[in-house]
């Protein structure tokens, strides 16, 4: 639309609500860097955050002080210097998915669902998860499914008409009160049970280490403890809900990407073995080592985002922006897909090429790639942990198997489809791959490192 219209910034006028989509990386740095004092609140969401309690969560917490306070306790324990503290979870968990890949390589889906979660939880919480059966996965799930649910623009009338809120849960048409109620017991429950779980185990000295049981020994007598607790609490639960699904795009993105464009495993596979070798299994301390590697998961987050338009901005007060007027509550969306397939900055965009990210690239185009984390002041703070991880997971996966297409009855190879799912959440449909160790000896590798 933006090209069809010959303009980079659109409005549109949607039950009410302006509307306001950046499609250039001038407009959106204008806009959500530049002007970011008043580009950087939220739309107000009475479903999931008013009736449901989602309020506590970073993400969907308008610019307030407590959305000041959560994001500076957040930075504290996640910036790039400090998230190398997790590490060996991380490191665990991805060895833990590779031992799952090769003892039943067909449910690698399944499996990147439980290594996405149970990694946050032993960062988060310091839990040690099994199976996807365990009862904290599960009710995070559950979680996940509800947010899916109250999230999704115009699913209830409320979210387009605050006042209803207020209607009493008897009335005729008011199941949504209803349904609210039900889902904020699992909300509250969600991040309530393994809070203080860590609380006990602090107190009878079986905690281990994760972000809740350091940030709560880091409150002073100084601190309004209820106050900290408050943040930790919502940290800690945000760090799930938004981390788990993002994750799994992510991983399931990198495996069709490898299995369209072939040639990018291969080159990935040869600088592994020839900076890291075949008897052993790479780590942290080899990333300065693997520049294509490194290019190649700069590649998987710019060639399908996670979350096409970010989640949405509002306007704080009324703006003049090249003689547009924008109206103060606006709501006002980065085009991030847009932006990262704008064939100006990454020519042939629907391509998988990590050689764009080499050590000549443009600087503007190894900055592009941070909005596929967000823009301005609501950039997702989490993303060093999630580059972090997802670089961990990718190199573990390559060194130890070939990821390749399924081929029909007449051997021929099936060609995956590339299908991503609608909404503010993308991830890609439901196809098949074929996970093949490398070798005997990656067999022996995954087996001992797990």
């Amino acid at each position: 639309m933006s090209r069809e219209l010959g303009s980079d910034i659109i409005h549109l006028q949607v039950f009410g609500f302006h509307l306001i989509v950046c499609n250039s990386k001038e407009v959106a740095d204008d806009l959500f860097e530049k002007k970011s004092a008043i580009y950087s609140d939220r739309p107000r969401m009475p479903m999931l955050c008013e009736l449901m309690g989602f309020g506590w969560s970073l993400g969907f917490t308008p610019y307030n002080e407590w959305w000041k306070h959560s994001r500076a306790l957040f930075h504290k324990h996640f910036k790039p210097t400090a998230v190398a503290q997790f590490r060996p979870k991380k490191l665990k968990a991805a060895h833990k998915f590779l031992r799952r890949l090769l003892d039943d390589p067909t449910h690698f889906h399944e499996h990147m669902q439980l290594m996405a979660g149970g990694v946050i939880l032993d960062v988060g919480y310091g839990l040690d998860i099994q199976s996807a059966d365990d009862p904290y996965i599960k009710r995070a799930a559950e979680t996940l499914a509800i947010i899916d649910k109250a999230g999704n623009p115009g699913a209830f009338l409320v979210d387009i008409i605050p006042a209803l809120k207020h209607v009493p849960e008897w009335m005729p048409g008011a199941g949504f009160k209803r349904k609210a109620r039900e889902w904020s017991v699992v909300a509250d429950e969600f991040g309530t049970i393994p809070f203080d779980f860590v609380k006990d185990g602090m107190r009878d000295g079986t905690a281990k280490p994760s972000f809740v049981s350091i940030a709560l020994r880091d409150i002073t007598e100084k601190d309004d403890r209820q106050y900290q607790e408050a943040l930790i609490k919502a940290l800690a639960g945000t760090m799930y809900t938004a981390g788990a699904d993002t994750t799994v795009s992510l991983i399931l993105t990198f495996f069709l990407a490898m299995l369209k464009f072939p040639e990018a495993q291969a080159k990935a596979q040869e600088e592994l073995d020839r900076v890291v070798g075949t008897d052993r299994l790479p780590t942290f301390e080899d990333e300065p080592k693997l520049p294509y590697l490194g290019a190649l998961v700069k590649e998987v987050f710019r060639w399908q985002q996670v979350a096409p338009f970010a989640i949405p901005h509002r306007v704080a007060a009324d703006d003049v922006y090249r003689g547009y007027f924008i109206p103060r509550d606006s709501i006002v969306l980065g085009n991030a897909w847009g932006l990262l397939h704008d064939d100006a900055l990454f020519p042939d965009p629907f391509s998988f090429k990590p050689e764009r990210f080499g050590p000549d690239a443009d600087p503007a185009v190894i900055e592009a790639v941070d909005y596929a984390f967000g823009f301005g002041r609501r950039v997702c703070p989490g993303r060093w942990m999630a580059q972090c991880f997802t670089w961990i997971t990718i190199a573990s996966v390559l060194a130890a198997f070939t990821l390749e297409k399924t081929r029909d009855a007449n051997g021929e190879f099936i060609e995956p489809t590339a299908a991503y799912s609608p909404g503010i959440l993308a991830a890609p449909e439901k196809f098949d791959c074929v996970v093949k160790p490398r070798s005997q000896d990656a067999e022996l590798l995954i087996r001992s490192a797990s």
